[in-house]
């Protein structure tokens, strides 16, 4: 049976440095709007308009947006293959387009290395499609390490059992 060595678990990586600051930004930037807001006297907080109110609150959920949205990234892996989230959106790659997982020193983030999927001959790794894996942070240090070992682990054993 081909599938017999392969680990059926799912893995699932969050980037937990990056969680931790968007949710103290968040909060700190929500804290400043209000303070702001009520810190100005009544006869300039009268002048708004509610567009302009709108406006401004518009501005404020668009860059806490942006931060969950980084903050929410993940890479989860199964038996069919790698599953990530960068900001919003989600990709599938099956574990026979995987490459390599890389995490090297000075990299924000890891990174995917997927054969072409056009059918173009693949000889050395600056042939590979590269993706960015944003759920696994270089900020993590060691919890991003072990992540990316897991990985390959992961991927190794897809190969055996292929």
């Amino acid at each position: 049976m081909a599938n017999q060595g392969l680990d059926h678990s799912v893995y699932v990586v969050r980037p937990h440095v990056v969680r931790v600051i968007t949710i103290v930004t968040t909060v700190v930037l929500c804290a400043l709007a209000a303070i702001g807001w009520f810190l100005l006297p009544r006869e300039i907080r009268v002048l708004f308009t509610v567009p302009q109110l709108v406006t401004l609150l518009c501005i404020l959920a668009l860059l806490i947006l942006g931060m969950v949205a980084l903050g929410s990234s993940f890479v989860r892996a199964d038996a069919t293959g790698l599953t990530y989230r960068n900001g919003l959106r989600v990709h599938a790659v099956p574990w026979a387009r995987v490459h390599k997982i890389i995490l090297r020193p000075g990299d924000p983030w890891a990174l995917l290395l997927m054969t072409p999927s056009d059918g173009r001959p693949f000889e050395v790794d600056l042939d590979a499609d590269r993706r960015q894996l944003m759920g696994i942070q270089r900020v993590d240090g060691d919890l991003a390490t072990a992540a990316v070992n897991e990985l390959r682990l992961r991927h190794r054993r897809f190969l055996e059992a292929s």
